[in-house]
Parts: structure tokens; sequence; C-alpha cells
């Protein structure tokens, strides 16, 4: 039976061959080029077939929406018999709206104020597709006191076609130009000349 004594020593002389076989592993790696990482698998010639330089075709046309906005400049009036007299300045056709530059006065002795987008109010083209109105989020209804003139613009919802050549321009659908709580008026706006 060995003793703690020689058993000791024996463990000793386990772990020195060990640390010597790691230092021998180590010295080993040390000797080798370092490898570059390797991101796939070589691909064989006998199995990948050699491919052709393929042309790289030219990049796609900028999409509409992309396009800077058309702005055409105007100088319509329109005059409803309650009082209201619209003026449209430009019209300006971007991707996603249309806007007009305005100026819209109200004078009426019978009434205070008078509303411009009580009942529907939009730009129709000649194909009769509408853009609504953009309803201002501090003046839904466009109310204007009388004797007052209102400077802005106006925007309406989506894109009009290029190719139009009018607009149409509508307040209070429906509505009769002498309503003096909401008069109806339509201004027509050309785009293009003929």
């Amino acid at each position: 039976m060995t003793s703690p004594r020689l058993a000791w020593p024996v463990r000793r002389k386990g772990a020195a061959l060990a640390v010597a076989t790691a230092a021998l592993l180590l010295a080993g790696c040390k000797e080798r080029p370092p490898e570059a990482p390797s991101a796939a698998p070589a691909a064989t010639p006998a199995t990948t077939p050699p491919v052709a330089a393929q042309p790289v075709p030219p990049p796609a046309a900028a999409p509409a929406a992309a396009a800077a906005p058309k702005r055409v400049p105007l100088s319509i009036q329109g005059v409803a018999a309650a009082g209201v007299t619209v003026r449209v300045k430009a019209v300006e056709i971007g991707a996603d709206a249309t806007v007009l530059d305005v100026s819209i006065s109200f004078a009426n002795r019978i009434t205070d104020t008078t509303m411009l987008a009580l009942a529907d109010t939009y730009l129709q083209d000649e194909s009769g597709a509408r853009l609504h109105i953009k309803r201002p989020d501090n003046n839904r209804d466009i109310t204007i006191r009388e004797g007052e003139t209102l400077d802005g613009q106006l925007v309406f919802m989506g894109a009009v076609a290029p190719s139009a050549r009018k607009l149409k321009l509508v307040f209070n659908d429906g509505n009769q130009g002498d309503n003096i709580v909401a008069p109806g008026l339509v201004v027509d706006l050309p785009l293009q000349g003929g």
C-alpha cells in the first residue's frame, strides 16, 4: 500500500507531464503560419462551371414621387353671391398633394361668418376624379369672418395627372352661391394653354 507521501509526487509528475505536453503543443502552434479566416468552402471547378461576366443593367428611372413639384402660376377669381371672393394665384402639383395658393375674402352685411368647407370641398380633374381638401386642424370648416381676408394655401390630398389641362375647384358641393352659412362656389383652373 502506498503512503500519502508517495501519492503526492506521483500526482506532481502527472501534472508536470501535462504542463510539458501543453507547452509542446503551444510551441507547435507557434511554428505554424497564421491561417486566414475562412468564409465559405471553395467550390471545386468540377462542380461549379465558370460564370461569364454579365452586363449590369442601368439603374431604374427615378420614381415619379422623386420628381420636383410642378408649379403653375395663375390669376383666377371666383365670386359667390353670399359675398365670398376666392383668388387662386398658383397651383403646385406634387406627388402626394396638390396645393393652391389662395386669397379668400368675405363681405356680407347679414352675417358675421361663413364656412367654405362645411360640405364637400375638393379639386376635380377632367376624368371626374376628386382630390378632397385636407382640412386645417385649427379651422376645419374654413370659417372666415366678415371683412376678413385669408391668405394661404389649400392642400388637396393626391396628385393630379401630369397630362391634366384643367381642374375644377369646388367649395361646399351642392350648395347655392347665396347660402350665407356655407356658400357653394365653383372655379375653373386652366393648367395649360389651349
